[in-house]
């Protein structure tokens, strides 16, 4: 999982680490507490989100290792979107945990850096980490309520206001049919 410059978030600056205090010091370990402010939600992203302004707080432990700078802890964040179904408000708080070892360019052979996290120089990247994070730990399909009727699939009326909701289908097919059986009207065959 190396981290990819194209798809930086502005979220990504804040969540640079320095760990040049820990490099080459196996077994020191620093304790890292941040509050963030959410930047604006990714277009065509996730159903659910972190609204604009909403904070999320990143409670990390670094910890340097033979192999590079191992990183555990967590991300809380209040997500907010929409019903699949009726498109009503949803929301969602999550907590997932971080855990991740950040490596050594050196001790990465070339064929593994693909799947491999590196350090970025002398820092630690949690921008990923974290969107990472807080993609999995959201509903992939959220719903206000498990039996949410949702919305009519042909005209959008909101199923909820009233279940007896329906129309009337023809198949196009038998169209043609559709005034066999009404009342003949005056002057037509008797």
């Amino acid at each position: 999982m190396s981290s990819d410059p194209a798809s930086a978030s502005p979220l990504d600056k804040d969540l640079l680490f320095d760990a040049v205090d820990l490099v080459g010091n196996v077994g020191s370990h620093r304790r890292v507490e941040r509050t963030l402010t959410a930047p604006a939600r990714e277009i065509g992203g996730l159903a659910m989100q972190v609204p604009v302004g909403e904070e999320l707080a990143v409670e990390i432990e670094l910890e340097s290792v033979v192999e590079g700078v191992y990183v555990h802890g967590t991300v809380t964040a209040h997500l907010e979107g929409e019903c699949s179904r009726c498109l009503d408000p949803v929301e969602q708080d999550v907590a997932p945990r971080l855990d991740e070892l950040y490596m050594f360019s050196e001790k990465v052979k070339a064929d593994e850096r693909e799947d491999t996290t590196m350090l970025t120089g002398d820092d630690v990247d949690l921008g990923p980490l974290v969107r990472d994070a807080l993609a999995m730990a959201a509903v992939e399909r959220p719903l206000c309520r498990e039996d949410c009727p949702g919305l009519c699939g042909q005209c959008g009326f909101r199923m909820e206001d009233d279940p007896e909701h329906h129309h009337d289908v023809i198949d196009d097919r038998f169209a043609a049919l559709q005034g066999l059986f009404d009342a003949p009207t005056e002057g037509e065959g008797r």
